[in-house]
């Protein structure tokens, strides 16, 4: 580990060190408050959007109590009935 001794620094290196330690705890600082305050400014809007998932889970809740119990299993297919004409376009099979 490279030592750094205080005594060989001029006076210009040691406000430089010490400008420069200064600004590294500024910003650390300054990132802590920001994020800080991102966080309070977004409680509210994450309580809201709580609120409102909480409500409509309780709206389809309530929804699901009410609807009548199915009688027996789905049924596996259900057949589509309709009218048809077949058309020959007269080219030959189609691919």
């Amino acid at each position: 580990m490279r030592r750094i001794e205080v005594t060989n620094m001029s006076w210009g290196m040691r406000i430089g060190a010490a400008l420069g330690v200064a600004l590294a705890l500024g910003l650390a600082v300054a990132f802590v408050v920001l994020t800080i305050g991102i966080a309070i400014l977004l409680l509210p809007v994450i309580a809201v959007f709580a609120a409102i998932g909480w409500w409509r889970w309780r709206k389809v809740a309530a929804a699901m109590r009410e609807q009548p119990p199915r009688q027996g299993p789905p049924p596996a297919f259900r057949v589509i009935e309709t009218e048809y004409e077949v058309i020959d376009s007269g080219d030959g099979p189609r691919r």
